[in-house]
């Protein structure tokens, strides 16, 4: 299981849960990206500690999160289609899958849209994917499929600010 699963299963752990999750990856060499910039989602989100991932936040109105996780490692050069599988792998039973390549921060980039289950609990799930500089980036939407659309355009908002060094 890459780390990509543990960070997705993480963020969907903390709508649910009420601790945090810390897995330790044995062997694992990989630091965040330093200088990332970006605006913090606007109330009703509010940060939440989740380990494994650099920042994330959730709304107190929908329980929707929204979060990134980077990756910079000399070792290891996934391709962008192993990353969103890595992230999209945490829905146990995807139910319907969308994808695109776009251009994101002058890179090419992996945009997925999914719906799944875990534990049983319908969920929908919206990733960006892109390398820049030796590093991967992860960004992720998500929440019950029930709340989905309710925030999505303050991810939308996010994704406009965030600039990877």
């Amino acid at each position: 299981m890459g780390p990509m699963r543990y960070y997705v299963v993480i963020c969907f752990l903390s709508l649910t849960l009420t601790a945090c999750v810390s897995v330790q990856l044995p062997g694992s060499k990989i630091s965040p990206a330093k200088g990332v910039e970006y605006q913090i989602p606007p109330s009703p989100f509010k940060e939440i500690d989740a380990a494994q991932i650099d920042k994330s936040w959730q709304s107190t109105k929908s329980g929707n999160t929204i979060s990134f996780f980077s990756s910079c490692s000399t070792t290891s050069d996934p391709s962008l289609e192993t990353l969103e599988q890595d992230a999209l792998n945490a829905l146990g039973e995807i139910q319907d899958q969308n994808s695109e390549e776009l251009n994101f921060n002058e890179r090419a980039a992996r945009q997925s849209s999914a719906k799944g289950k875990i534990d049983g609990i319908a969920v929908q799930l919206l990733v960006l994917v892109f390398k820049r500089n030796g590093c991967s980036y992860t960004l992720t939407y998500g929440g019950l499929e029930k709340n989905f659309s309710a925030e999505i355009e303050a991810f939308d908002r996010f994704k406009k600010s965030f600039r990877a060094p």
